[in-house]
């Protein structure tokens, strides 16, 4: 089965079987039974190369021999970039491809070329339209226990002559707006508004800037008319921060689209026990300070006077008032 490592939400991979996967110019493993592979792993026909063939190359790498059937299929991907089979797939391109031979027989080491061609009618409407070619091998006849039939598909984008438009937004960014550390999930949905694919892989991978850093999602390629939520991890934040994440997508017409969002990062059970300790010491301190102030503003109930050696206690005033 063919390797697709960079298109995994639009890829048709129809992983029914634990069978190797290994790549198409790999050596074939010594122990195991069954191993196809097919390249490209994928097709892009621009438009002006609609009219040209193309061809897939089926490898048997396995020691035992493959009975191989091919045929094609609508597809879509939804929002978490689960892909399903439709019949009624938008900007499908099922009725404008044949691919050839449908069924070949494939000894251990051999080769087989299957074409593909495609023919747009003259009234498709422009931008890009998908379908996915499979290859699929029925279980062996003396297969133990369930038999499942083991298959791998690979996605053909083909491009109408036309307005194409290739643009990408980022419609929201979710992250916690408030945390105690890392690592943090950070979530961006991302719309394609245009009429073209666009491949989130290797350099064009998406990122959210953040603390001065990338931070990278996954691989993932967003269908025309698309929209996927892709989650990724920041492993490493500041240990005190308010900070700005933000996630952008250039677009060949210079314009690009972002969305940004704020988290605040504030260790709390790392520095509560610290803030505890000073709250205290500047509580003790206020009581002594205070007990210290009383103390010194006792004074005695009356004024000793001194005669001849002995103490005296003054008399006290006598209040009275004057006759009229």
């Amino acid at each position: 089965m063919s390797t697709l490592p960079h298109i995994s939400g639009a890829v048709l991979l129809v992983l029914l079987a634990m069978t190797p996967i290994v790549p198409a110019n790999a050596a074939p493993p010594d122990q195991s039974d069954f191993s196809l592979t097919v390249s490209p792993s994928r097709m892009v026909v621009p438009a002006a190369e609609i009219g040209q063939l193309r061809q897939f190359t089926v490898t048997n790498r396995g020691r035992s021999a493959i009975d191989v059937s091919t045929r094609t299929a609508s597809f879509a991907v939804d929002s978490s970039g689960e892909l399903t089979f439709s019949s009624d797939a938008a900007h499908t391109a099922i009725e404008w491809v044949t691919v050839g031979p449908e069924r070949f027989r494939l000894a251990p080491g051999a080769v087989k070329l299957v074409d593909l061609r495609i023919a747009v009618p003259a009234s498709a409407e422009p931008g890009e339209h998908q379908v996915a070619v499979i290859f699929s091998a029925p279980p062996p006849a003396d297969a133990p226990g369930m038999r499942v039939r083991r298959s791998v598909g690979a996605p053909v984008y083909v491009t109408v002559p036309g307005d194409a438009i290739d643009s990408v937004q980022v419609a929201e960014v979710d992250v916690p707006g408030f945390a105690l550390g890392g690592p943090l999930a950070l979530t961006a949905t991302v719309r394609n508004v245009g009429t073209l694919h666009r491949d989130f892989v290797a350099a064009d991978q998406l990122r959210a800037r953040v603390a001065g850093g990338d931070v990278r999602f996954p691989d993932f390629t967003l269908l025309r008319d698309g929209s996927r939520q892709v989650s990724t991890r920041w492993d490493d934040p500041p240990l005190v921060c308010v900070c700005r994440v933000t996630v952008a997508v250039s677009n060949p017409d210079g314009r690009s689209g972002s969305a940004r969002a704020t988290v605040v990062i504030l260790p709390l059970h790392l520095i509560g026990p610290a803030v505890g300790g000073i709250v205290l010491v500047l509580l003790l301190g206020w009581m002594l300070r205070r007990r210290r102030v009383e103390h010194a503003a006792v004074t005695p109930a009356a004024s000793m006077v001194v005669a001849d050696g002995e103490h005296q206690t003054a008399p006290a005033p006598v209040l009275g008032h004057r006759g009229r």
